[in-house]
């Protein structure tokens, strides 16, 4: 028996990277699935390949007209929104004063406000459904800072206001709204800003070094899979009493770092 057998679950940004990942991660544990994304192509390819369980909708995430059809297709194909992931996001790399406000805003259209849409949209369903669990895909630059990623981490430490206000309001629906942070999502985000693919594995904390090394591990790399069952526990029923909550998928970066030279083991 799967862990998200008879919920059906819409998943933004599905056609690559995490989202990908979340997809058939999901779909093995029995999840009926409706996933969104603007890359139509690699998108339907997706659902494609998990099958007779999975639909593809065109789901521009900052369109609230995308997310409607996106209810519809759930309700119509599998008769509600048990599970909403809110995954699509973009990446945005630049010194503090060459950002326009633009490009910030694009940023902030797509990373806060799109999982708004998404909650509002998968509300009246999730009341007549009796309740549901919603996550959204947060970072850890939603826990920190780092430079060059002011608006990206801006971004993500207002879905994290947005998962807790939402949280709150909604409990007594019995919806549940959680926020997962990862330290790396999809290597394709990041690989622009890069250019010459530099080595990205030095980061000032041993055990995220030991991970991102590891042999068959992508560069800059991270193991999705675990963002991904971070993401299958809170849309299974056995997170009842998680809500309003981060669940970081670090390794233990934002723990803090190692200091070379102090005594220790």
């Amino acid at each position: 028996m799967g862990r998200l057998d008879g919920k059906t679950v819409i998943i933004t940004g599905t056609a690559q990277g995490t989202g990908e990942v979340l997809a058939r991660r999901f779909a093995e544990e029995g999840a009926r699935l409706v996933l969104g994304d603007v890359q139509d192509e690699q998108g339907k390819a997706v659902a494609a390949e998990i099958g007779d369980a999975a639909r593809y909708v065109h789901l521009d995430v900052r369109e609230p007209e995308d997310w409607n059809a996106a209810v519809a297709e759930a309700k119509s194909a599998f008769g509600g929104v048990d599970v909403l992931v809110n995954n699509a996001a973009i990446l945005l790399l630049k010194p503090f004063d060459e950002v326009g406000p633009e490009e910030f805003m694009r940023i902030v259209a797509v990373n806060q406000m799109g999982p708004f849409l998404g909650i509002q949209a998968v509300l009246p369903t999730m009341k007549e459904g009796g309740g549901g669990s919603i996550v959204n895909i947060a970072s850890t630059d939603g826990l920190k800072g780092m430079n060059g990623a002011a608006a990206y981490a801006s971004s993500k430490w207002g879905l994290r206001g947005i998962t807790k206000s939402a949280a709150i309001e909604l409990g007594r629906y019995a919806i549940r709204v959680n926020a997962v942070c990862p330290e790396a999502g999809n290597p394709n985000m990041s690989a622009p800003f890069f250019p010459g693919a530099p080595d990205l594995t030095n980061v000032p904390h041993q055990m995220m070094q030991a991970i991102l090394k590891a042999p068959g591990e992508p560069i800059p790399g991270s193991r999705l899979r675990d963002v991904a069952n971070m993401a299958l526990f809170l849309a299974s029923d056995e997170s009842q009493s998680c809500t309003a909550a981060d669940f970081v998928v670090d390794a233990g970066l934002t723990s803090g770092w190692y200091q070379k030279g102090v005594p220790s083991a």
